[in-house]
């Protein structure tokens, strides 16, 4: 009998088209910078599905390594890779579900027929004992792959027996066998119906290897029309077979490529042919997506993130913190946090674009604050830090018993005294300058820097005077502007105002 491929063209396409192109398996990828131990963050967001695995595929310096990627938050994925910091690094990503494989497939430079095996991509793997001809296993797929190279696409298949005969045998065999590669275009199949096949089989008279367009709905060898010659060969236990794309793509009916997705369906499949059966297909894999595609890490030098525009709002019971991220080199922060009161909260970005600034926010159940810090790292170990106090609280003395803290001049131009008396069993005594942003500008530590100031004691109270000459914590003068000055000792506090004029 003759196999209807209608239903099964008809799933592939609708498992492509439902979804695609206003969706991609990947999004947002992006990456870190290196870490201490020469690792590399990798993230992006993909599709919440049941029984969704998505791993990476990743260049080593001894060849192509895999990992699976492990939800990080929501819909983001993470996973930490071996970097190759001389060198470029090239990742493919594969996203696997119960009906449909989605994946970039590997990209051979060297062009050559064979491929070594390692160079083809996996696509998946397919259960033994499924064939619909137990008689012959060699039509049991238990696996195939795929890869492309500038000039070819090249599909292979492994099965049960590893081993890949055309005929039953004899010199009057009763069976043929069919492996097969089926490359579809999702955005033009439907229209006229036409799918591509690279087909290992040899009929005398009637068919040969070769890569055929199949129009109809019906598999057999009627509506199996010659494009091109193709390259097979079995190397090991797998099946290799290349087509030529210029030819592929350039038929009337395949429709453009690169086409909007930059994508096709790839499926394998088995099938056998007698004089009595006709067709048969025994073996089906799953279909995949094969998005022609693949992320690229160049070597870097890398430079630290930027922070600006640290600041907060208060609402009713609930303090809102914000800033902006940029970072030269693109990669996206791998500790992004805000630590308020001695707890470490984390701050979300609002884009996922990390080669331009992107902003951060967080809100916490906390309202009375004294200090909030910053704090981002692209690396996890070399550390930006901003840092802003509460400048909501009132310009009166807070309680620190016997303190006097003052400055004149105020307004200044460049440089002003700042005077103050803490009691003498103080310890801790610091001394912070802020700007109208909250962002600390320059610390003076009473304690490492008693030989600093002018110091006396009187009675039970110690007396100190600093000059502060307009400079922050590198000696670089600050602009024009409002500024506090905020003395701390123990769990006591004073913050006063002065004004910067030039």
């Amino acid at each position: 009998m003759k196999k209807n491929i209608l239903f099964f063209m008809l799933l592939l396409v609708h498992l492509l088209q439902a979804q695609i192109p206003d969706i991609s398996f990947w999004n947002n990828i992006r990456n870190s910078s290196y870490t201490i131990d020469n690792n590399i963050h990798i993230r992006c967001e993909t599709l919440e599905l049941p029984e969704l695995e998505t791993e990476i595929f990743y260049t080593t310096q001894e060849g192509w390594a895999s990992q699976e990627m492990q939800q990080f938050a929501g819909f983001t994925y993470e996973v930490i890779v071996p970097a190759i910091p001389d060198d470029t690094q090239y990742c493919r990503f594969r996203t696997e579900a119960d009906t449909l494989v989605g994946m970039m497939p590997a990209y051979l430079p060297d062009d050559v027929f064979p491929p070594g095996i390692s160079e083809l991509s996996y696509v998946v793997s397919d259960p033994t004992g499924d064939v619909l001809d137990p008689e012959s296993p060699n039509l049991d797929i238990t696996g195939n792959y795929f890869g492309y190279s500038d000039t070819r696409f090249y599909g292979g298949i492994t099965n049960d027996t590893g081993t890949f005969p055309l005929d039953s045998g004899g010199m009057f065999p009763t069976m043929f066998y069919f492996y097969v590669t089926t490359i579809i275009n999702p955005e033009t199949v439907l229209i006229d119906s036409v799918i591509y096949a690279m087909i290992y089989a040899d009929i005398s008279y009637l068919l040969s290897p070769g890569l055929y367009r199949i129009s109809g709905t019906e598999f057999s060898l009627e509506t199996f029309e010659l494009i091109s010659s193709i390259e097979t060969q079995v190397i090991d236990t797998m099946l290799v077979m290349a087509c030529d794309i210029e030819t592929l793509t350039n038929d009337e009916y395949f429709g453009d490529w690169p086409n909007l997705t930059n994508s096709l369906g790839i499926e394998m499949i088995t099938a056998s042919y007698s004089i009595t059966l006709e067709f048969l297909i025994t073996d089906l894999s799953k279909p995949s997506l094969q998005k022609f595609d693949q992320y690229i890490i160049e070597p870097f030098e890398n430079t630290l993130p930027e922070l600006s525009n640290a600041g907060f709002s208060a609402g009713t019971g609930v303090t809102e913190f914000y800033c902006t991220y940029f970072d030269e080199n693109g990669h996206f922060p791998v500790t992004s946090e805000i630590e308020v009161e001695g707890s470490i909260y984390s701050m979300l970005p609002t884009s996922f674009d990390y080669a331009i600034p992107v902003d951060f926010y967080t809100e916490i159940p906390v309202v009375s604050w004294e200090e909030a810090i910053f704090r981002f790292s692209d690396n996890g170990y070399e550390f930006v830090e901003e840092i802003i106090i509460n400048n909501s609280s009132s310009d009166e003395e807070l309680p620190i018993a016997n303190c006097t803290l003052k400055n004149y001049p105020n307004p200044f131009n460049p440089t002003t005294t700042i005077s103050f008396s803490v009691p003498q069993n103080s310890d801790l005594v610091n001394l912070g300058i802020y700007n109208i942003k909250g962002q600390k500008v320059k610390t003076f530590d009473i304690l490492e820097c008693i030989n600093c100031f002018d110091a006396k004691a009187t009675e039970s109270l110690s007396h100190y005077s600093i000059v502060w000459n307009g400079t922050d914590q590198n000696n670089q003068p600050v602009s024009s502007g409002i500024y506090f000055y905020k003395l701390k000792t123990g769990d006591y506090q004073a913050t006063k105002k002065m004004l910067l004029l030039k």
